[in-house]
């Protein structure tokens, strides 16, 4: 099995699926060619407007219907299973810091949605939802596929805000019972608050104990709660949040694998390999082989 970051990713998609090195628009052709690959680091939204996409997120296959949006938070495996033949998708690959560029100004209410992905990142949408967003994706590959438009890097961000936005718009037109949007109790919002944590501290340090202690909880506390919420133990949102981080530094080639075992605070070089290789299948050393050969047969 092949894993691929954004980076990767856009250095074998071409010029007409993609906006620099952060963003990538697939639609179900592309997507077939991905059986054996999975996907590390990156944030990815997925839109089946029509047809089944089998999906596994970090290790449980969903498979996903129509009228249907997937978005997966950074640090979360992904895998492209089987499509049906009349599936209509759009998958886009992006990062955190692109889409925060593209909402300059404009920041949708997260917390509960932050939640909700972390709980069950598949979404089902109204069907004059679905409609807006396939316009807009629609519009957004076109744009894509004219690599010499003036304004095209500005135009894909337009279109990601404005998806961003129809998303935040719809979500909170459901219904209060719901998961997504009733109001958050004190074990959500600890839960949220831990997130928020970790992507703010993680290369000052990955111990719960120090996370408890900015939650004023105590570590088997926060252990419960988080595992309660999102079924995930707080070491494993870490070590996810963890390798994605990883995956960055290791494609930045005047960074020596010690110096990025040192700003992740692991104690040697020998930790952070075994750490590497848990998750991905082969040390970082391979891996940047690996990044920096598909780079130059591009």
């Amino acid at each position: 099995m092949q894993y691929i970051s954004i980076q990767q990713l856009s250095l074998s998609a071409g010029e007409n699926k993609k906006a620099g090195e952060e963003f990538v628009l697939l639609q179900a052709p592309d997507i077939r060619c991905l059986p054996d690959c999975q996907f590390i680091g990156c944030k990815i939204m997925i839109f089946v407007y029509s047809g089944t996409l089998d999906v596994s997120i970090n290790g449980n296959l969903r498979r996903v219907g129509k009228n249907s949006l997937v978005d997966v938070l950074d640090g979360t495996m992904v895998r492209f299973g089987e499509l049906s033949q009349d599936a209509e998708v759009y998958c886009a690959f992006t990062t955190k810091s692109f889409i925060l560029d593209a909402l300059q100004g404009v920041m949708p209410d997260h917390r509960n949605y932050l939640f909700k992905m972390l709980v069950d990142p598949v979404i089902s949408l109204a069907g004059d939802v679905c409609e807006n967003v396939r316009m807009q994706m629609r519009m957004l590959a076109d744009v894509l596929a004219r690599p010499s438009h003036l304004y095209r890097m500005d135009m894909v961000k337009l279109y990601v805000k404005a998806f961003s936005l129809e998303m935040s718009n719809a979500l909170k037109a459901v219904d209060d019972d719901s998961l997504t949007f009733h109001k958050i109790s004190k074990k959500e919002f600890i839960m949220v608050s831990f997130i928020d944590l970790v992507w703010k501290h993680l290369t000052d340090t990955r111990e719960v104990s120090f996370y408890a202690r900015e939650l004023c909880v105590t570590p088997k506390h926060l252990s419960r709660i988080v595992r309660e919420t999102s079924g995930k133990t707080p070491h494993e949102i870490i070590a996810g949040e963890t390798l994605s981080m990883s995956l960055q530094l290791l494609q930045n080639n005047s960074l020596l694998i010690q110096q990025i075992a040192d700003i992740l605070h692991f104690s040697d070089q020998a930790s952070f390999s075994k750490f590497f290789k848990k998750y991905v299948g082969m040390s970082p050393a391979e891996y940047r082989r690996q990044y920096f050969e598909m780079d130059e047969q591009h």
